[in-house]
């Protein structure tokens, strides 16, 4: 059984990851690491003796939803085979190559609760030493090279009015609500799903009306281009919501790393070495590259398998891929030193 269907048939999903853990542990000392764990939960291993250091940093959970394992024609299908323990995996057979080398120190870390909180890159940006080089590990094809993520906030409105007859004049709760979500996507009208694009989700609505008010809800999640200014969406907000509770969440700003640096050069050489056809790409989604930048290093994301099947019910990863991105990552190691 190959390593990551291993790690996709013991689940985790956001803030059960306690038995994966303990299983990357094993996994990592079977293959030479030094390996343990941290105070939130994460897994980290280390193995090299060299003076460079390279973080190759994963997480461990997933989404919710149990989706049988199995392989079927060289794919492996199940809850994270793509997202993302596709790329903890190679990290680990990659890395286990370097067991001697006294020019590389590499350390795999299995974060915690990506999916949720980033509790897992949290803890590691605050207690880790700044390092020289950090592949995250999220799916980008093993041809392709992430370089950039959108950034993300949630938003959260509720008003409370006194209920009314349905014949008056005045506006429902309801309406005020769908009013504010329909306000604000005019105020940002390229809602599409380009790099460079406000996207703005609802991810819930709900209303009531009991015997003195009526109540509605919404929740949205927006994703962030470069150029977004925090401050001008904020007064939009508070603008469109009138005497309505918004509740802005924390902004997670967008991430883009720079082409010319040696990581980037090393993946290309690597994916080279493969025949493959080395491609950039700039998600829409975000990741824990996003707060992991702030080591200000060269930084990328690297995994394999198509991100489309991320958080869906067919998620599968082609091991043929997967065996592909373990020799890349291998051959990157070897450029490197």
């Amino acid at each position: 059984m190959t390593l990551v269907e291993t790690l996709v048939r013991c689940p985790s999903t956001s803030g059960n990851e306690s038995k994966l853990a303990r299983l990357l542990i094993a996994e990592m000392e079977a293959r030479g690491f030094s390996a343990r764990l941290d105070d939130v939960g994460n897994a980290v291993g280390v193995i090299g003796n060299g003076p460079r250091s390279i973080y190759l940093i994963g997480h461990m959970d997933t989404v919710s939803g149990d989706l049988p394992v199995r392989v079927k024609n060289g794919k492996l299908y199940g809850r994270g085979s793509v997202d993302a323990k596709g790329a903890l995996a190679a990290f680990i057979e990659a890395a286990g190559a370097f067991k001697r080398s006294n020019e590389l120190e590499l350390t795999v870390v299995g974060c915690v609760e990506e999916e949720a909180s980033s509790r897992g890159a949290r803890h590691v940006m605050a207690t880790l030493p700044r390092p020289d080089l950090v592949i995250i590990g999220e799916p980008s094809g093993w041809d392709a090279i992430t370089l950039g993520y959108k950034g993300s906030l949630l938003l959260s409105f509720a008003v409370a009015k006194p209920r009314t007859h349905y014949g008056a004049p005045m506006s429902t709760a309801a309406e005020e609500a769908v009013a504010f979500y329909t306000g604000l996507c005019d105020a940002y009208p390229k809602r599409g799903t380009g790099f460079s694009d406000v996207a703005i989700r609802l991810i819930s609505i709900s209303s009531n009306q009991g015997s003195i008010h009526e109540r509605a809800k919404l929740s949205l999640n927006v994703r962030t281009p470069p150029d977004f200014d925090a401050g001008v969406f904020r007064q939009i907000v508070e603008r469109l919501a009138g005497a309505a509770a918004v509740e802005v969440g924390e902004h997670t700003p967008s991430v883009v790393s720079g082409k010319r640096n040696l990581l980037v050069r090393a993946l290309l050489s690597g994916i080279r070495g493969q025949d493959g056809r080395p491609r950039f790409k700039y998600k829409t989604g975000t990741s824990d590259m996003n707060l992991l930048k702030r080591w200000e290093c060269p930084i990328v994301a690297y995994g394999p398998g198509d991100s489309s099947l991320d958080h869906t019910n067919d998620e599968h990863l082609d091991l043929g891929e997967y065996e592909l991105a373990i020799a890349v990552l291998t051959a990157v190691f070897s450029h490197i030193t």
